[in-house]
């Protein structure tokens, strides 16, 4: 039975009137008509909290980034999609209308949805999918977060496929502890690129004949932007024009504050501008303590803002993204791995750039190697723990409650021959998105199944630590829903309590870290927040094949709030006729 929780109480005038105003609009503009965009400006910093609102279409289209065409998914026919920016404390509405067929749902990575579990986006976990032809709203609130995040899709491997975009929460000036060291922000979303859409991809990838390995990326995106030689297109028949590069207007002597986003399928990339210094004030939402460093490895999901002063000569200069090769399969021929964006001085002209970076190309001669950039590995880790410090400090949680040790592997599974991804010798499988945990967990004795993989978490306020072996295998981007956690200790080799040095004093928080290859990572949250949250590596190909948990945070208080009806309403169509999972977009 569908019921209204306590926090939907709390903001059921907020919900009100955004449903009247969807009612209304959607009567006003029926699906065929273009969606009408509320809020696209910046907003402007108030001092009490807005309910902001957003209207989303979602279609299928074709369009050549790099210059080589393809099906793409869209949000209001933007590729990103559209940025959602909005202040500490606001509300955010986002009316959903699906015109795609087949489902679809929405993920707000980075935001712990603290007492709107069910609107975290995952189907299967915590709400159902919503329909193709349908409109579903979003409501839910930003607590005390802020900082840089972004929004993606979560069902089967859609964001892949186009459906991404930026999501900034803004500090007011008066809250803001950096507001005064930038004087301009800018967004640079970092992807991985195919030139296949998922389907063929999948059906490949889910074949005893990949052995476990992943597709591998064509090409990376800088704010979805790039270019490729067309003569190395492969099938060859596929259109190819020269594409275009991002580009970013720099004044001399000003300081621009740059939020980046990796929202990569697997390829994490080493950042930098050249000849520019990158100070380092947050990481995934977290203000820090400022750090100054000429390159940044970013991991698929994660996000960082740094300060970058135009002080350098007046000219254009290059900006990288070189993707972390070393961490990835086999590199293809046609793959150049180090993606360029400009940044263009005002008076330097239009000019491409002639810059070079720390690392110039030298081929090989005899009886040598040629030299291997060295970013193509050293992308594939975290920088170093002791060098990023919260500016705002909390203590080490503990004492541990809750110990979980996860041993990560990949084997072939013996009921089809396909290599999986396996956290504890369980590997996930999503079941039934139209049956998420959510809906499960409102019958008291209920029991999961094993390889839905769910792990309760019953006392308030537990101090969960989760110990990630990764001892036998290469880099993973995990992510945790619902949480920003504490990471204590990172390596190479094995863990040892008691033993391993800890990061005790003001350990870094974040919501995704990297599990080095051959290592582990270390990290701990409070149990404060009930809901269904995922836990999952990044890679969004390891997430198809199995590397996926779920913690059932507070099981009875999750039941107590019971689900809104209009949220458990997506459950009751099913899913459309003919739908197969993992097979792409296309029907």
């Amino acid at each position: 039975m569908w019921s209204k929780s306590p926090s939907w109480h709390s903001r059921s005038r907020l919900l009100l009137w955004a449903f009247i105003l969807q009612s209304v609009l959607l009567f006003l503009n029926p699906p065929s008509s273009p969606p009408i965009v509320a809020h696209a400006a910046p907003p402007d910093f108030t001092s009490t909290p807005q309910n902001r609102i957003f209207f989303w279409k979602v279609t299928r289209t074709t369009l050549a980034p790099d210059g080589v065409t393809r099906p793409v998914l869209l949000v209001n026919d933007k590729y990103p999609g559209p940025k959602i920016e909005v202040n500490r404390g606001d509300y955010i509405t986002v009316v959903v209308e699906n015109a795609l067929d087949v489902p679809t749902s929405f993920h707000w990575h980075g935001l712990t949805m603290r007492g709107d579990p069910w609107y975290d986006g995952v189907p299967g976990m915590n709400q159902c999918p919503i329909p193709p032809g349908a409109n579903f709203t979003y409501a839910f609130g930003t607590d005390n977060m802020v900082g840089t995040h972004w929004w993606h899709a979560h069902f089967e491997n859609q964001y892949i496929d186009g459906l991404i975009g930026a999501m900034i929460i803004r500090d007011p000036p008066e809250t803001n502890p950096f507001f005064k060291a930038y004087d301009e922000e800018r967004n640079v979303i970092l992807n991985d690129w195919y030139h296949q859409p998922t389907g063929p991809l999948l059906a490949q990838y889910l074949s005893p004949e990949s052995h476990g390995r992943e597709p591998v990326p064509n090409n990376g995106l800088i704010n979805g932007k790039g270019t490729f030689n067309c003569s190395n297109v492969q099938p060859a028949n596929l259109a190819c024009v020269p594409g275009e590069r991002a580009v970013f207007h720099f004044i001399s002597n000003r300081r621009y504050r740059l939020r980046i986003i990796n929202a990569s399928a697997a390829s994490p990339f080493m950042f930098s501008i050249d000849d520019h210094q990158l100070q380092v004030i947050e990481a995934d939402g977290t203000d820090l303590n400022p750090v100054m460093v000429d390159r940044l490895p970013i991991n698929a999901g994660q996000r960082y803002s740094v300060i970058v002063t135009a002080n350098q000569d007046l000219k254009n200069y290059w900006m990288r993204a070189e993707m972390g090769t070393g961490c990835l399969p086999k590199t293809p021929s046609n793959l150049d791995p180090v993606i360029l964006g400009e940044v263009r001085y005002q008076g330097a002209g239009k000019a491409e750039p002639t810059t070079t970076g720390r690392f110039v190309p030298q081929p090989a001669v005899k009886g040598q190697e040629a030299l291997v950039n060295p970013s193509f590995a050293e992308a594939c880790k975290d920088m170093d723990l002791y060098d990023l410090h919260p500016l705002q400090p909390v203590p080490i949680l503990e004492p541990i409650t809750n110990s979980l040790l996860i041993r990560i592997s990949f084997k072939k599974n013996p009921a089809d021959d396909i290599v999986r991804g396996y956290m504890n010798d369980i590997t996930y499988s999503g079941g039934n998105a139209w049956n998420p945990t959510i809906v499960q967990n409102l019958n008291q004795s209920v029991e999961y199944e094993v390889n839905h993989h769910v792990m309760q978490i019953l006392k308030p306020g537990a101090i969960v630590q989760i110990v990630f072996d990764n001892s036998q295998g290469d880099e993973h981007p995990f992510h945790l829903h619902g949480h920003v956690f504490q990471v204590v200790a990172q390596g190479v080799g094995f863990y040892e309590e008691g033993k391993t040095p800890l990061n005790a004093v003001n350990p870094l928080r974040r919501d995704t870290a990297t599990v080095p290859r051959n290592g582990f990572t270390v990290v701990r949250f409070k149990a404060d927040n009930p809901g269904v949250w995922a836990l999952h590596c990044h890679i969004e190909w390891h997430v198809t094949i199995g590397l996926v948990m779920q913690f059932v945070e507070l099981p009875d208080q999750l039941r107590a709030m019971g689900i809104p009806e209009h949220v458990g309403n997506l459950c009751k169509t099913g899913p459309p006729k003919g739908f197969k999972p993992h097979t792409g977009f296309m029907p």
